[in-house]
């Protein structure tokens, strides 16, 4: 397959702000915009900032194997360090359609995880010595508090459209890579009034 653009996603969120006005909605989307470059990037504790991410996060997630939920930063940080042992936290998410509301935003998309062959999951039937991408069909819905934080992630991965697709080394993006590409892309939040009462 043709190498991706791991950019993509990043100028499909851009696109999506050009629509906005409200300042809420505006400040979950940079958020998930500044979540999205730090976890693919693997600075997941940059994640998890007071601007960023409330107190005490849910994650759940549903997918082709197991369902699984983790609660508190601590737990979460840990499900993200084993996703760096593996090496998968480089993704391309292509095709999202976005939507966004007050309580948060819901995405669907196609995810593209890469991973040496000797990080792969044992569930998943792989070559060691060879490059993969993980394509899955993913649904999300992430709820934000009304300072526009990330109070968790619930995602939803279609057990019938995944695939394990062997590439060569020029179509895969490393982790480096990403940096390089993903980094400078990184901004700050959006300050966000809060009217009292709200």
């Amino acid at each position: 397959m043709a190498k991706l653009d791991i950019t993509t996603q990043f100028r499909g969120i851009d696109a999506f702000l050009e629509t906005l006005d409200n300042p809420l909605h505006r400040r979950i989307i940079e958020n998930y915009r500044r979540h999205a470059i730090f976890e693919i990037t693997g600075y997941k504790e940059k994640i998890f900032t007071p601007d960023m991410t409330v107190e005490h996060p849910i994650y759940i997630f549903n997918g082709p194997v197991a369902c699984l939920r983790l609660e508190g930063t601590e737990a979460i940080l840990g499900y993200y360090s084993s996703l760096t042992e593996r090496q998968a936290t480089v993704i391309v998410i292509a095709d999202e359609k976005l939507a966004v509301a007050d309580w948060g935003f819901a995405s669907e998309s196609m995810f593209y995880s890469y991973m040496p062959g000797h990080c792969v999951p044992d569930w998943l039937s792989a070559d060691p010595d060879k490059l993969y991408i993980f394509r899955q069909a993913t649904a999300m819905c992430w709820p934000y508090d009304e300072r526009g934080r990330l109070i968790g992630e619930h995602v939803y991965r279609h057990s019938g459209a995944t695939e394990l697709i062997e590439v060569d080394a020029d179509e895969f993006i490393t982790l480096e890579e990403a940096r390089e590409k993903l980094l400078p892309l990184q901004r700050e939040l959006p300050p966000l009034e809060v009217h009292a009462g709200r």
